[in-house]
């Protein structure tokens, strides 16, 4: 899936519909055929130093499931951690782009968003190593076969209550991902180098 579905947004772009009406989160949305695997963030009033945090340093991804079908994902840049919640039980099935079992590595595309301005400040996309891309592939296909989205969510909103940030960084593997597109100077805007 090297198609690029995010062309049209753009650092500095108003976004108007985005997910985050009540404030700060992060929202995952993979294995869509009519999107790319993105992870959305919101977060009111995005200082300087966060946007040069969140467009320039190291990430880390891991993810916590459960056998009831239940995931949380954890996106973490620098020192701001990001829980979300993942459910592909929510996905129409004309919607869904079916992850081949031999996949090694999956793409994501990281965008913020100031909820203040709904101003886009940073996009970036990264590349999931194996171990993770298995992982998130075995949940979709999990999440799928229960084929219940109100199951697997009140199954995720059980894991957030249950475990507060501190204790699910404990718990989780994060492993380092690698942004694909390297900025080749420091004004953090993605000039769009493709390769």
């Amino acid at each position: 899936m090297t198609e690029q579905h995010h062309n049209h947004f753009h650092v500095g772009q108003i976004i108007e519909n985005h997910p985050f009406a009540a404030g700060d989160g992060a929202v995952l949305e993979m294995f869509r055929n009519d999107m790319t695997n993105v992870v959305f963030i919101g977060l009111e009033n995005i200082t300087e130093d966060e946007q040069q945090l969140l467009s320039q340093s190291g990430a880390e991804f891991g993810v916590l499931s459960t056998e009831n079908g239940g995931c949380l994902v954890v996106l973490k840049l620098g020192e701001l951690a990001f829980d979300i919640q993942f459910n592909a039980a929510v996905i129409p099935d004309e919607f869904l782009a079916q992850p081949a079992e031999d996949t090694t590595t999956l793409t994501l595309n990281m965008m913020a968003v100031d909820t203040r301005s709904n101003e886009m400040k940073v996009i970036r996309e990264f590349s999931l190593p194996a171990e993770i891309s298995q992982k998130m592939i075995a949940v979709v296909n999990k999440q799928r076969e229960i084929n219940d989205a109100m199951a697997v969510n009140a199954e995720n909103m059980h894991l957030l209550n249950t475990i507060s940030t501190e204790e699910l960084l404990k718990q989780i593997t994060l492993t380092q991902i690698q942004s694909v597109v390297a900025p080749s100077c420091s004004c953090g805007h993605d000039h769009h180098h493709h390769h």
